[in-house]
Protein backbone atom coordinates (compact mmCIF):
# COMPACT_ATOMS: atom_id res chain seq x y z
CA UNK A 1 0.00 0.00 0.00
CA UNK A 2 2.68 2.01 0.47
CA UNK A 3 4.79 2.13 -2.57
CA UNK A 4 0.81 2.33 -4.39
CA UNK A 5 0.61 5.74 -2.55
CA UNK A 6 4.19 7.00 -3.80
CA UNK A 7 3.20 6.02 -7.08
CA UNK A 8 -0.01 8.16 -6.91
CA UNK A 9 2.03 11.35 -5.33
CA UNK A 10 4.65 11.01 -7.72
CA UNK A 11 2.04 9.99 -11.23
CA UNK A 12 -1.37 11.88 -10.20
CA UNK A 13 -4.22 10.54 -11.40
CA UNK A 14 -5.87 11.44 -15.40
CA UNK A 15 -8.63 14.64 -14.04
CA UNK A 16 -5.62 16.36 -12.04
CA UNK A 17 -2.96 15.73 -15.38
CA UNK A 18 -5.47 16.99 -18.29
CA UNK A 19 -5.72 19.98 -15.97
CA UNK A 20 -2.25 20.45 -15.63
CA UNK A 21 -1.57 20.29 -19.30
CA UNK A 22 -4.40 22.31 -19.67
CA UNK A 23 -3.10 24.72 -17.85
CA UNK A 24 0.32 24.47 -19.22
CA UNK A 25 -1.27 24.81 -22.95
CA UNK A 26 -2.85 28.03 -21.98
CA UNK A 27 0.56 29.75 -20.06
CA UNK A 28 2.24 28.62 -23.59
CA UNK A 29 -0.71 29.93 -25.33
CA UNK A 30 -0.58 33.36 -23.46
CA UNK A 31 3.14 33.77 -24.06
CA UNK A 32 2.04 33.39 -27.82
CA UNK A 33 -0.42 35.90 -27.86
CA UNK A 34 1.53 37.87 -25.64
CA UNK A 35 4.47 38.07 -28.44
CA UNK A 36 2.05 38.41 -30.73
CA UNK A 37 -0.25 40.75 -29.74
CA UNK A 38 0.36 43.46 -32.25
CA UNK A 39 0.24 41.57 -35.23
CA UNK A 40 -3.48 40.32 -33.69
CA UNK A 41 -4.20 43.89 -33.47
CA UNK A 42 -3.33 44.79 -36.72
CA UNK A 43 -5.32 42.23 -38.54
CA UNK A 44 -8.31 43.43 -36.26
CA UNK A 45 -7.61 47.06 -37.22
CA UNK A 46 -7.80 45.49 -41.14
CA UNK A 47 -11.10 43.50 -40.22
CA UNK A 48 -12.52 46.81 -38.44
CA UNK A 49 -11.80 49.66 -41.53
CA UNK A 50 -13.16 46.72 -43.71
CA UNK A 51 -16.91 47.82 -42.39
CA UNK A 52 -15.89 51.28 -41.70
CA UNK A 53 -15.44 51.08 -38.13
CA UNK A 54 -12.08 53.49 -38.31
CA UNK A 55 -12.33 54.80 -35.16
CA UNK A 56 -12.29 51.04 -33.96
CA UNK A 57 -9.46 49.98 -36.10
CA UNK A 58 -7.26 53.07 -35.20
CA UNK A 59 -7.75 51.98 -31.41
CA UNK A 60 -6.32 48.77 -32.52
CA UNK A 61 -3.08 50.41 -33.70
CA UNK A 62 -2.74 52.61 -31.31
CA UNK A 63 -2.37 49.55 -29.13
CA UNK A 64 0.93 48.73 -30.92
CA UNK A 65 4.41 50.29 -30.66
CA UNK A 66 5.08 51.76 -33.35
CA UNK A 67 8.89 52.28 -32.12
CA UNK A 68 9.30 48.15 -30.79
CA UNK A 69 6.91 47.00 -33.68
CA UNK A 70 7.13 48.95 -36.54
CA UNK A 71 6.20 45.93 -39.43
CA UNK A 72 2.59 45.51 -37.82
CA UNK A 73 2.14 49.27 -36.76
CA UNK A 74 2.76 49.69 -40.36
CA UNK A 75 0.15 46.84 -41.29
CA UNK A 76 -2.45 47.91 -39.35
CA UNK A 77 -2.52 51.26 -40.69
CA UNK A 78 -1.73 50.20 -44.59
CA UNK A 79 -4.85 48.12 -43.54
CA UNK A 80 -6.66 51.28 -42.74
CA UNK A 81 -5.73 53.25 -45.74
CA UNK A 82 -6.71 50.69 -48.06
CA UNK A 83 -10.13 50.18 -46.68
CA UNK A 84 -10.94 54.34 -46.65
CA UNK A 85 -9.07 54.34 -50.36
CA UNK A 86 -12.00 52.01 -51.35
CA UNK A 87 -14.75 53.95 -49.63
CA UNK A 88 -13.93 56.95 -51.07
CA UNK A 89 -12.18 58.62 -48.46
CA UNK A 90 -9.23 59.51 -50.66
CA UNK A 91 -8.03 62.81 -48.79
CA UNK A 92 -7.79 60.52 -45.23
CA UNK A 93 -5.93 57.56 -46.94
CA UNK A 94 -3.70 59.75 -49.08
CA UNK A 95 -2.75 61.23 -45.57
CA UNK A 96 -2.47 57.48 -44.26
CA UNK A 97 -0.32 56.05 -46.95
CA UNK A 98 2.01 59.54 -47.19
CA UNK A 99 2.86 59.18 -43.42
CA UNK A 100 3.84 55.41 -44.05
CA UNK A 101 6.72 56.49 -45.97
CA UNK A 102 8.64 53.76 -47.68
CA UNK A 103 6.54 50.88 -46.22
CA UNK A 104 5.32 48.32 -49.12
CA UNK A 105 3.99 50.52 -51.86
CA UNK A 106 2.65 52.96 -50.22
CA UNK A 107 4.29 56.15 -52.30
CA UNK A 108 2.12 54.68 -55.39
CA UNK A 109 -0.69 53.73 -52.87
CA UNK A 110 -0.56 57.81 -52.39
CA UNK A 111 -0.57 58.92 -55.68
CA UNK A 112 -3.37 56.14 -56.72
CA UNK A 113 -5.56 58.08 -53.85
CA UNK A 114 -4.95 61.33 -55.74
CA UNK A 115 -5.81 59.58 -59.04
CA UNK A 116 -9.05 58.14 -57.95
CA UNK A 117 -10.06 61.79 -56.01
CA UNK A 118 -9.17 63.33 -59.61
CA UNK A 119 -11.50 60.66 -61.75
CA UNK A 120 -14.67 61.17 -58.79
CA UNK A 121 -14.29 65.08 -59.84
CA UNK A 122 -13.98 64.42 -63.81
CA UNK A 123 -17.29 62.21 -62.93
CA UNK A 124 -18.83 65.87 -61.96
CA UNK A 125 -17.69 68.04 -63.98
CA UNK A 126 -15.34 69.66 -62.17
CA UNK A 127 -12.48 69.68 -64.94
CA UNK A 128 -10.38 72.04 -63.18
CA UNK A 129 -10.27 70.74 -59.98
CA UNK A 130 -9.75 67.80 -61.20
CA UNK A 131 -6.20 69.05 -63.65
CA UNK A 132 -5.02 71.00 -60.47
CA UNK A 133 -4.95 67.14 -58.43
CA UNK A 134 -3.67 65.41 -61.68
CA UNK A 135 -0.82 67.98 -62.87
CA UNK A 136 1.36 66.95 -59.93
CA UNK A 137 1.25 63.12 -60.81
CA UNK A 138 1.57 63.22 -64.59
CA UNK A 139 5.07 61.19 -63.62
CA UNK A 140 2.20 58.21 -62.36
CA UNK A 141 0.92 55.61 -64.21
CA UNK A 142 -2.56 56.79 -65.94
CA UNK A 143 -2.18 59.98 -64.95
CA UNK A 144 -0.75 61.89 -67.98
CA UNK A 145 -4.06 60.55 -69.87
CA UNK A 146 -6.44 61.43 -67.47
CA UNK A 147 -5.37 64.97 -67.36
CA UNK A 148 -5.14 65.48 -70.90
CA UNK A 149 -8.90 63.92 -70.89
CA UNK A 150 -9.70 66.92 -67.88
CA UNK A 151 -8.30 69.30 -69.94
CA UNK A 152 -9.89 68.31 -73.26
CA UNK A 153 -13.19 68.62 -71.81
CA UNK A 154 -12.53 71.95 -69.73
CA UNK A 155 -12.00 73.43 -73.01
CA UNK A 156 -15.01 72.35 -74.91
CA UNK A 157 -16.63 73.56 -71.69
CA UNK A 158 -14.70 77.05 -72.41
CA UNK A 159 -15.50 77.26 -75.68
CA UNK A 160 -18.68 76.53 -75.06
CA UNK A 161 -19.47 79.63 -72.55
CA UNK A 162 -17.64 81.86 -75.10
CA UNK A 163 -14.54 82.18 -73.43
CA UNK A 164 -12.99 80.27 -77.41
CA UNK A 165 -9.30 82.13 -76.54
CA UNK A 166 -9.02 80.15 -72.92
CA UNK A 167 -10.35 77.15 -74.43
CA UNK A 168 -8.68 77.45 -77.90
CA UNK A 169 -5.22 77.79 -75.80
CA UNK A 170 -5.93 74.70 -73.38
CA UNK A 171 -6.39 72.39 -76.53
CA UNK A 172 -3.16 74.25 -78.24
CA UNK A 173 -1.25 72.59 -75.20
CA UNK A 174 -2.45 69.35 -75.69
CA UNK A 175 -2.79 69.10 -79.66
CA UNK A 176 -1.34 66.08 -80.03
CA UNK A 177 -4.34 64.36 -77.81
CA UNK A 178 -7.30 63.56 -79.32
CA UNK A 179 -8.91 66.26 -81.88
CA UNK A 180 -7.44 69.09 -80.17
CA UNK A 181 -5.52 70.71 -82.35
CA UNK A 182 -8.27 70.41 -85.03
CA UNK A 183 -10.53 72.35 -82.71
CA UNK A 184 -8.49 74.75 -81.84
CA UNK A 185 -7.42 75.83 -85.34
CA UNK A 186 -11.28 76.24 -85.99
CA UNK A 187 -12.27 77.40 -83.33
CA UNK A 188 -9.25 80.24 -83.86
CA UNK A 189 -10.80 80.82 -87.59
CA UNK A 190 -13.81 81.24 -86.42
CA UNK A 191 -13.43 84.04 -84.24
CA UNK A 192 -10.06 85.92 -85.51
CA UNK A 193 -10.37 84.90 -89.26
CA UNK A 194 -6.69 83.78 -88.94
CA UNK A 195 -5.16 80.50 -89.58
CA UNK A 196 -2.05 80.94 -87.69
CA UNK A 197 -2.83 79.38 -84.06
CA UNK A 198 0.56 79.26 -83.08
CA UNK A 199 1.11 82.62 -83.18
CA UNK A 200 -2.69 83.42 -82.19
CA UNK A 201 -2.47 81.57 -78.63
CA UNK A 202 1.36 81.16 -78.03
CA UNK A 203 3.90 78.77 -78.47
CA UNK A 204 4.95 75.70 -77.06
CA UNK A 205 2.63 76.19 -73.85
CA UNK A 206 -0.04 78.47 -74.25
CA UNK A 207 -0.73 78.32 -70.88
CA UNK A 208 1.36 76.30 -68.49
CA UNK A 209 -0.59 73.80 -66.82
CA UNK A 210 0.68 74.87 -63.11
CA UNK A 211 -0.66 78.28 -63.45
CA UNK A 212 -4.00 77.16 -65.07
CA UNK A 213 -6.06 77.32 -62.31
CA UNK A 214 -4.82 80.71 -61.23
CA UNK A 215 -5.25 82.02 -64.95
CA UNK A 216 -8.70 80.85 -65.58
CA UNK A 217 -9.64 82.04 -61.71
CA UNK A 218 -7.95 85.43 -62.61
CA UNK A 219 -10.08 85.53 -65.65
CA UNK A 220 -12.91 84.80 -64.18
CA UNK A 221 -12.15 87.70 -60.81
CA UNK A 222 -11.32 89.95 -63.78
CA UNK A 223 -15.20 89.96 -64.73
CA UNK A 224 -16.40 91.45 -61.53
CA UNK A 225 -14.08 94.74 -62.95
CA UNK A 226 -15.00 97.57 -64.95
CA UNK A 227 -12.36 98.45 -67.05
CA UNK A 228 -12.56 101.89 -68.26
CA UNK A 229 -16.05 103.44 -66.35
CA UNK A 230 -13.28 105.81 -64.72
CA UNK A 231 -10.52 107.77 -66.50
CA UNK A 232 -8.48 110.98 -65.30
CA UNK A 233 -6.55 113.96 -67.25
CA UNK A 234 -4.54 116.94 -66.47
CA UNK A 235 -7.10 118.73 -64.36
CA UNK A 236 -10.17 116.63 -64.51
CA UNK A 237 -12.21 113.57 -64.31
CA UNK A 238 -14.63 111.15 -66.13
CA UNK A 239 -16.84 108.55 -64.17
CA UNK A 240 -19.43 105.90 -67.02
CA UNK A 241 -22.24 105.01 -64.79
CA UNK A 242 -24.21 101.58 -65.35
CA UNK A 243 -26.78 103.26 -67.49
CA UNK A 244 -24.55 104.36 -69.76
CA UNK A 245 -24.64 108.39 -68.96
CA UNK A 246 -21.13 109.84 -68.10
CA UNK A 247 -20.44 112.48 -65.18
CA UNK A 248 -17.19 114.92 -65.50
CA UNK A 249 -15.61 117.28 -62.90
CA UNK A 250 -12.67 119.30 -63.05
CA UNK A 251 -11.72 121.92 -65.38
CA UNK A 252 -13.50 122.28 -68.67
CA UNK A 253 -11.00 124.87 -70.72
CA UNK A 254 -11.36 123.12 -73.52
CA UNK A 255 -14.27 121.61 -73.10
CA UNK A 256 -13.14 118.34 -72.13
CA UNK A 257 -16.21 117.56 -69.63
CA UNK A 258 -18.66 118.01 -72.11
CA UNK A 259 -19.98 114.75 -71.78
CA UNK A 260 -23.30 115.59 -70.23
CA UNK A 261 -25.94 114.21 -73.36
CA UNK A 262 -23.53 111.22 -74.68
CA UNK A 263 -25.67 108.09 -73.75
CA UNK A 264 -25.20 104.54 -74.53
CA UNK A 265 -21.73 104.74 -73.18
CA UNK A 266 -19.76 101.24 -72.66
CA UNK A 267 -16.56 102.91 -71.80
CA UNK A 268 -14.38 106.54 -71.23
CA UNK A 269 -10.93 107.60 -71.97
CA UNK A 270 -9.22 111.03 -70.74
CA UNK A 271 -6.36 112.47 -72.22
CA UNK A 272 -4.72 115.60 -71.03
CA UNK A 273 -7.21 118.06 -72.18
CA UNK A 274 -9.51 115.23 -74.15
CA UNK A 275 -12.37 112.79 -73.42
CA UNK A 276 -13.54 110.27 -75.40
CA UNK A 277 -16.15 107.21 -75.41
CA UNK A 278 -16.97 104.17 -76.87
CA UNK A 279 -20.90 103.90 -77.80
CA UNK A 280 -22.52 100.02 -77.68
CA UNK A 281 -22.68 100.21 -81.31
CA UNK A 282 -18.94 100.54 -81.68
CA UNK A 283 -18.36 103.98 -82.51
CA UNK A 284 -16.50 106.87 -80.89
CA UNK A 285 -17.46 110.25 -79.69
CA UNK A 286 -15.10 113.03 -78.18
CA UNK A 287 -14.56 116.42 -76.68
CA UNK A 288 -12.05 118.95 -75.64
CA UNK A 289 -8.69 119.91 -77.06
CA UNK A 290 -8.36 119.23 -80.68
CA UNK A 291 -5.20 120.37 -81.51
CA UNK A 292 -3.57 117.29 -82.81
CA UNK A 293 -6.72 115.90 -83.87
CA UNK A 294 -7.05 113.93 -81.04
CA UNK A 295 -10.56 114.15 -81.29
CA UNK A 296 -11.25 113.18 -84.51
CA UNK A 297 -12.71 109.52 -84.16
CA UNK A 298 -16.03 109.90 -86.40
CA UNK A 299 -15.44 107.84 -88.54
CA UNK A 300 -14.46 104.77 -85.96
CA UNK A 301 -16.27 101.32 -85.90
CA UNK A 302 -16.41 98.42 -85.27
CA UNK A 303 -13.95 99.61 -82.22
CA UNK A 304 -14.17 97.39 -78.91
CA UNK A 305 -11.69 98.94 -76.48
CA UNK A 306 -10.35 102.69 -75.91
CA UNK A 307 -7.73 104.41 -74.31
CA UNK A 308 -6.10 107.93 -74.17
CA UNK A 309 -2.37 109.24 -73.87
CA UNK A 310 -2.00 113.05 -73.19
CA UNK A 311 -2.55 113.98 -76.82
CA UNK A 312 -3.79 110.76 -78.62
CA UNK A 313 -6.95 108.63 -78.43
CA UNK A 314 -6.41 104.61 -79.15
CA UNK A 315 -8.70 102.07 -80.24
CA UNK A 316 -8.95 98.15 -80.72
CA UNK A 317 -11.01 97.25 -82.99
CA UNK A 318 -12.57 93.53 -82.98
CA UNK A 319 -10.20 91.85 -85.87
CA UNK A 320 -7.13 92.95 -83.36
CA UNK A 321 -5.57 96.00 -85.12
CA UNK A 322 -5.07 99.05 -83.41
CA UNK A 323 -6.46 102.67 -84.77
CA UNK A 324 -4.77 105.63 -83.24
CA UNK A 325 -5.22 109.59 -83.75
CA UNK A 326 -3.55 112.96 -82.48
CA UNK A 327 -0.47 113.11 -82.10
CA UNK A 328 0.91 110.39 -83.37
CA UNK A 329 5.10 110.76 -82.92
CA UNK A 330 5.18 107.98 -80.09
CA UNK A 331 2.57 106.24 -80.47
CA UNK A 332 3.32 104.01 -83.97
CA UNK A 333 1.42 100.93 -84.39
CA UNK A 334 2.14 99.81 -87.33
CA UNK A 335 2.09 95.65 -88.11
CA UNK A 336 0.24 95.42 -84.84
CA UNK A 337 -2.46 92.25 -85.08
CA UNK A 338 -3.88 89.96 -82.87
CA UNK A 339 -4.35 92.09 -80.11
CA UNK A 340 -7.08 91.46 -77.41
CA UNK A 341 -5.77 94.56 -75.07
CA UNK A 342 -4.60 98.11 -75.11
CA UNK A 343 -3.37 100.56 -72.66
CA UNK A 344 -1.67 103.70 -72.88
CA UNK A 345 0.34 105.99 -70.85
CA UNK A 346 1.45 109.94 -70.81
CA UNK A 347 2.65 109.41 -74.15
CA UNK A 348 3.28 105.40 -74.47
CA UNK A 349 0.64 102.56 -75.85
CA UNK A 350 0.79 99.02 -75.68
CA UNK A 351 -0.98 96.39 -76.35
CA UNK A 352 -1.27 92.81 -75.54
CA UNK A 353 -1.84 90.02 -78.01
CA UNK A 354 -3.61 87.11 -77.60
CA UNK A 355 -0.66 85.01 -76.83
CA UNK A 356 0.04 86.98 -74.03
CA UNK A 357 3.15 89.06 -75.44
CA UNK A 358 3.42 92.69 -74.66
CA UNK A 359 3.66 95.32 -77.60
CA UNK A 360 4.72 98.87 -76.53
CA UNK A 361 5.95 101.71 -78.24
CA UNK A 362 8.55 103.43 -75.55
CA UNK A 363 10.98 100.85 -74.15
CA UNK A 364 10.73 101.58 -70.82
CA UNK A 365 7.39 100.09 -70.94
CA UNK A 366 8.19 96.75 -72.27
CA UNK A 367 8.08 93.42 -70.17
CA UNK A 368 8.86 89.84 -70.86
CA UNK A 369 6.54 86.48 -70.54
CA UNK A 370 2.67 86.44 -70.60
CA UNK A 371 0.85 89.45 -69.38
CA UNK A 372 -3.51 89.10 -68.84
CA UNK A 373 -3.10 93.03 -68.25
CA UNK A 374 -0.77 96.18 -68.38
CA UNK A 375 -0.47 99.71 -67.70
CA UNK A 376 1.62 102.48 -68.80
CA UNK A 377 3.15 105.84 -67.36
CA UNK A 378 5.81 108.03 -68.71
CA UNK A 379 8.54 106.17 -67.57
CA UNK A 380 7.56 102.75 -66.07
CA UNK A 381 5.10 99.97 -66.30
CA UNK A 382 3.29 97.53 -64.74
CA UNK A 383 2.36 94.42 -65.75
CA UNK A 384 0.05 91.23 -64.53
CA UNK A 385 1.36 87.96 -65.74
CA UNK A 386 -0.95 84.31 -66.58
CA UNK A 387 -0.79 83.32 -62.75
CA UNK A 388 -1.75 86.97 -61.41
CA UNK A 389 2.07 87.83 -60.64
CA UNK A 390 2.91 91.95 -60.99
CA UNK A 391 5.57 92.16 -62.91
CA UNK A 392 7.03 96.02 -63.46
CA UNK A 393 9.77 97.19 -65.62
CA UNK A 394 11.72 98.39 -62.33
CA UNK A 395 11.44 97.29 -58.36
CA UNK A 396 7.78 95.98 -57.54
CA UNK A 397 6.86 98.65 -54.84
CA UNK A 398 5.89 97.47 -51.64
CA UNK A 399 5.00 93.77 -50.71
CA UNK A 400 3.12 93.40 -53.78
CA UNK A 401 3.31 89.90 -55.19
CA UNK A 402 0.06 89.12 -57.01
CA UNK A 403 -3.44 91.56 -58.17
CA UNK A 404 -6.44 91.29 -60.62
CA UNK A 405 -5.58 94.15 -62.09
CA UNK A 406 -2.89 96.63 -62.27
CA UNK A 407 -2.51 100.61 -62.92
CA UNK A 408 0.07 103.29 -63.79
CA UNK A 409 0.28 107.11 -63.45
CA UNK A 410 2.42 109.89 -63.68
CA UNK A 411 3.51 109.77 -59.51
CA UNK A 412 1.31 106.44 -58.70
CA UNK A 413 1.33 103.07 -58.65
CA UNK A 414 -2.10 100.88 -58.09
CA UNK A 415 -3.47 97.34 -57.71
CA UNK A 416 -6.72 96.26 -56.57
CA UNK A 417 -5.70 93.07 -54.85
CA UNK A 418 -7.05 89.48 -55.54
CA UNK A 419 -9.33 89.82 -52.50
CA UNK A 420 -10.68 93.78 -54.27
CA UNK A 421 -9.28 96.07 -52.09
CA UNK A 422 -7.24 98.61 -53.94
CA UNK A 423 -3.66 100.02 -52.96
CA UNK A 424 -2.36 103.31 -54.32
CA UNK A 425 1.46 103.77 -54.24
CA UNK A 426 3.52 107.12 -54.36
CA UNK A 427 6.27 106.57 -56.38
CA UNK A 428 8.50 109.58 -55.40
CA UNK A 429 7.19 109.75 -51.52
CA UNK A 430 7.73 105.99 -51.36
CA UNK A 431 4.55 106.37 -49.60
CA UNK A 432 0.61 104.42 -49.34
CA UNK A 433 -1.95 106.38 -50.05
CA UNK A 434 -5.22 105.99 -47.20
CA UNK A 435 -8.12 104.05 -49.13
CA UNK A 436 -11.34 103.13 -47.99
CA UNK A 437 -10.95 99.75 -47.71
CA UNK A 438 -13.67 98.13 -49.69
CA UNK A 439 -14.19 96.19 -52.78
CA UNK A 440 -12.99 98.28 -55.46
CA UNK A 441 -14.00 97.92 -59.48
CA UNK A 442 -11.33 100.14 -61.04
CA UNK A 443 -8.95 102.88 -60.98
CA UNK A 444 -7.54 105.65 -62.99
CA UNK A 445 -4.12 107.38 -62.58
CA UNK A 446 -3.31 110.70 -63.60
CA UNK A 447 -0.27 113.06 -63.88
CA UNK A 448 -1.14 114.52 -60.16
CA UNK A 449 -4.37 113.36 -59.08
CA UNK A 450 -6.31 109.59 -59.02
CA UNK A 451 -9.82 108.12 -58.77
CA UNK A 452 -11.00 104.61 -57.55
CA UNK A 453 -14.34 103.28 -58.57
CA UNK A 454 -15.78 100.94 -55.56
CA UNK A 455 -18.01 98.01 -56.05
CA UNK A 456 -20.56 100.26 -54.48
CA UNK A 457 -20.54 102.67 -57.52
CA UNK A 458 -18.63 105.44 -55.14
CA UNK A 459 -15.73 107.20 -56.02
CA UNK A 460 -12.55 108.22 -54.02
CA UNK A 461 -9.85 110.87 -55.27
CA UNK A 462 -7.14 112.09 -54.27
CA UNK A 463 -4.24 114.39 -55.16
CA UNK A 464 -4.27 118.11 -56.68
CA UNK A 465 -7.56 119.57 -56.62
CA UNK A 466 -7.29 123.27 -58.09
CA UNK A 467 -9.78 122.57 -60.64
CA UNK A 468 -12.38 120.56 -58.70
CA UNK A 469 -11.28 117.60 -60.17
CA UNK A 470 -11.66 115.46 -56.89
CA UNK A 471 -14.78 116.69 -56.03
CA UNK A 472 -16.58 113.42 -56.90
CA UNK A 473 -17.30 112.42 -52.92
CA UNK A 474 -21.64 112.84 -54.41
CA UNK A 475 -20.79 110.59 -57.48
CA UNK A 476 -22.66 107.68 -57.70
CA UNK A 477 -21.59 105.55 -60.68
CA UNK A 478 -24.10 101.85 -60.41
Amino acid sequence: MENKKEAIGLFPTAPIRISLIAAGVLIVAGGIMMRNQAFFNAKFAGLAAAVGLYDVAQEFVNEIDAETDKENYCDGVYHIADAMLSAGKYDHAQELFVGLGDYSDSTDRSYECVQKKAEALMKKGDYLAASDLLVEIMFFKGSKELYQECQYNNALSMIDKGEWLIGAKILWNIRDYRDSQAIAEKTVFENTGSDNVEETVGGGNAIAPEILSDYIALTENRKQLRDGAIATGFYHTVGLKKDGSVLSCGSNDRGQCDTGAWSNVVQIAAGGYHTAALLSDGTVVACGDNKYGQCNVGSWKDVIQIKATDYNTIALLKDGTVKTCGYNKLTQTQGWSGIERICSGAYALCGIAMNGELYATHHSCRMEGQLLDADASVAYAIGLDYGGKIVYTSDTPCDWTKAVAVFAGGETVGVIKPDFTPAVYHRRKRSLYELPDKPAASMSLGGTHFAVLYSDGSVYCDGENEFGQCDTSDWNLN
